[in-house]
């Protein structure tokens, strides 16, 4: 049943427009309460599973039969809305970190939780979209570093799922992705700076007056760091990718008024 989506396509799909509910709603349930269960690894399986789901059925989500497709629409949206609630309070709550690959922290749960709502991104109309990317840069100027570090990851996930709403909202947040550049824990200057490695091919024809303070803010990380720093391969990665992508008149435009400020 892998082609019985929303929108019922043709042939051996199933259309779930006919059903009385939700095939996946039970399922989806006890996902969406294993989001916070006391064991870590529940919630990281939650969220992986939610993932999943949506993203195969997301343009299904909450979905009722014998209903006008307005309702039915509205009732997606409800839907999706509730699950995307849920994965910011995720982000926000859990704390679960594990260093044990080295001193970069590894967040299974924040991690799962940011692709879930990712990928629920792509089913939600554009405006509620923004307003949780809104409520990630909020997120993002918490006092709390484990807060900061999920915000971060859930842009990291969420920017580049919507990039009909970059316009929008990359001058928003770039601001943000900024100041986290600079913070001073390391885990949250590499998902500032891994955030900001997935729309660069977007930031000249968008945030062309912010080049100039990025790379200072660069540059000004990497003076900071070693090799064994858990930002250093994001921030190289992030250079990198703009020194490849970025004309040379616009990289020496950029380090021009660097030098200038």
């Amino acid at each position: 049943e892998g082609g019985g989506g929303g929108e019922g396509g043709g042939g051996e799909g199933v259309d779930w427009r006919e059903s009385v509910s939700w095939p996946f709603e039970p399922l989806c349930a006890e996902l969406r309460c294993s989001l916070f269960h006391s064991r870590w690894e529940r919630r990281h399986g939650a969220g992986a599973g939610l993932r999943a789901v949506l993203r195969a059925h997301g343009c299904s989500a909450g979905s009722v039969g014998g209903v006008r497709a307005c309702v039915r629409d509205e009732l997606r949206g409800q839907w999706l809305e509730d699950c995307a609630f849920r994965l910011l309070a995720v982000l926000a709550l859990d704390r679960f970190g594990d260093w044990s690959a080295g001193d970069r922290v590894t967040a299974p749960v924040r991690e799962t939780a940011a692709q879930a709502l990712a990928v629920a991104l792509h089913s939600m109309e554009g405006g509620c979209a923004a307003q949780v990317v809104r409520a990630l840069l909020t997120m993002s100027r918490e006092g709390v570093w484990e807060v900061r570090h999920g915000a971060l990851l859930g842009l990291k996930y969420c920017l580049p799922a919507r990039e009909d709403l970059l316009p929008e909202l990359l001058p928003l947040a770039t601001p943000s992705l900024l100041q986290a550049l600079a913070d001073d824990d390391d885990d949250v200057r590499a998902g500032a700076a891994a955030s900001l490695l997935g729309v660069a091919s977007h930031l000249e024809a968008l945030v062309p007056s912010r080049l100039s303070r990025l790379f200072g803010a660069l540059w000004d990380a990497l003076a900071s760091v070693d090799e064994l720093t858990a930002s250093t391969a994001s921030v190289m990665g992030l250079l990198a990718s703009l020194c490849a992508s970025l004309p040379y008149a616009t990289l020496a435009a950029a380090e021009a008024r660097g030098e200038a400020a």
